[in-house]
């Protein structure tokens, strides 16, 4: 056994994981639970939680990333560009561009629609007669979009390493 290509298989999938499964429980649970608290918790609590989540699943994705990059070429099948036109490579390279644009989804949409959810002070969540300001309210709508559509990726991602395993 080639235990350098089985550590490398190994973290592949663990922080393929740890990535998506952080997606899908934010996005099912965390965010769901945390918006039942009440406004000025829901910042303290969502802003330790963003501060956490972004020194730890960026470095995460970007080691799926590298990691799935080096598992598909030195201890992969993809060692020439014509590798890539087998079904193995295409998927291979469909997953490759999936996670880099799930990546850069995060990135580009969800992390600045977050930054302006939180730019609405305690005073502008609501409007003078105590109801929910209609343009916090669309902000959280953006967050809530923002996530799901990450998501879309997550499942083309996913989808691809088990057509992989069978050889697609």
């Amino acid at each position: 056994m080639d235990w350098l290509q089985f550590a490398v298989q190994w973290l592949h999938v663990f922080f393929g994981i740890f990535w998506f499964g952080a997606a899908l429980y934010s996005d099912f649970i965390l965010i769901p639970a945390i918006t039942t608290l009440p406004i000025g918790t829901q910042r303290d609590v969502g802003a330790a939680i963003g501060i956490r989540s972004a020194r730890i699943i960026e470095p995460v994705a970007g080691l799926v990333i590298l990691l799935g990059i080096v598992r598909g070429t030195i201890f992969g099948s993809i060692k020439s560009l014509d590798a890539l036109t087998t079904a193995y490579g295409l998927t291979w390279l469909v997953a490759l561009v999936a996670a880099i644009a799930t990546f850069l989804w995060a990135k580009r949409f969800i992390v600045p629609a977050i930054q302006r959810l939180n730019a609405f002070s305690l005073d502008e969540v609501t409007i003078a007669d105590g109801s929910p300001n209609p343009a916090f309210l669309a902000a959280v709508d953006q967050v809530k979009r923002a996530t799901l559509l990450e998501l879309i990726g997550f499942f083309v991602i996913f989808t691809c390493m088990i057509l992989m395993r069978f050889g697609y």
